[in-house]
């Protein structure tokens, strides 16, 4: 599967409404699909309260189709909301259904007292400034919402707000997300050491984009079935000889554990014999950790210092 950055979500998604998928078709499908994935991260949404923190752009506009989902689906939603575009259809839809819509961090304080998750639709690939004023605000009352009541479970759609989709950066108020969300291709920024700190869970869900309009794309994630299709058969007749062998030299008096590692790491990925090479004082100590292991005991000039 392709990993992409904000601008070339954008290029696919300009090549999808090419192709006659307009952005109002792509944007019900995100919501659909993201208001599917909150049902199942909550197990049932039905009595649950809901909240959805919605962003001036596309990803508050994903947050208001799964929001009006939700809501047929029996969840009390309630909506924090940031500027939207005049006449926006769907934030008419939601207001039709009688869906709170609030826009006061005192409101917002008092409604996540009681909810049982928060939907962060401020911002996805969209951002391009750093987070201030009526969103800064309302993630830091989040954030100490969750560090209050740790059981509050927070769903970051597409990205958590203030990640970057393209680079290992982060905003300070970008909340740590329990799941996202993510829409179409997994974005870039997810998986650098601060995404995946403020990611939490990674869901990435269809919404109808051809998958072909990614072919130009480099970078790649390696998914569980396409790891299964490299890996060579291991036929029922075969033996430990028909898998390789590997050699592993390693341990000292300080340094058993290395040995373990390694030996059971080759081991882990399929070698069919593994023989390891470490100081003769050391083998009876990890001969009782690994049997699947054979020996080539060193000789040695004080224990456990190879000769």
């Amino acid at each position: 599967m392709k990993v992409v950055t904000a601008e070339e979500m954008a290029a696919i998604e300009k090549a999808s409404e090419a192709a006659g998928i307009s952005t109002a078709t792509l944007m019900e499908n995100a919501g659909l699909a993201v208001a599917a994935g909150v049902r199942r991260i909550s197990g049932s949404v039905k009595g649950r309260r809901i909240l959805f923190l919605i962003g001036p752009g596309n990803n508050g506009g994903d947050g208001l189709v799964a929001a009006r989902h939700i809501s047929d689906w029996g969840a009390e939603v309630v909506l924090y909301c940031g500027q939207r575009p005049e006449g926006d259809a769907n934030l008419k839809k939601v207001e039709e259904r009688g869906i709170a819509c609030l826009a006061d961090i005192a409101e917002l304080q008092k409604s996540l007292q009681g909810a049982d998750a928060v939907v962060d639709a401020f911002f996805g690939t969209g951002r391009s400034r750093p987070l201030d004023g009526f969103y800064r605000e309302a993630l830091e009352t989040v954030a100490k919402a969750k560090k209050q009541r740790p059981g509050l479970v927070i769903i970051a759609l597409d990205l958590p707000s203030g990640l970057s989709a393209g680079e290992d950066t982060v905003d300070p108020a970008c909340l740590y997300a329990d799941h996202t969300i993510t829409l179409g291709f997994p974005k870039r920024g997810l998986y650098g050491p601060q995404g995946a700190e403020h990611a939490g869970q990674v869901t990435i869900v269809d919404i109808g984009i051809p998958p072909h309009l990614a072919a130009g794309i480099a970078t790649g994630l390696m998914a569980d079935d396409e790891m299964r299709r490299l890996l060579p058969l291991r036929r029922a007749g075969a033996n430990k000889g028909s898998f390789g062998r590997v050699l592993v030299v390693a341990g000292s008096i300080n340094y058993i554990g290395a040995a373990y590692l390694a030996c059971m790491a080759a081991a882990r990925v399929g070698a069919g014999l593994v023989t390891l090479a470490t100081p003769q004082s050391l083998q009876p100590i990890l001969a009782c950790k690994m049997a699947e292991v054979t020996y080539l005991p060193l000789d040695e000039v004080a224990p456990g210092v190879v000769s």
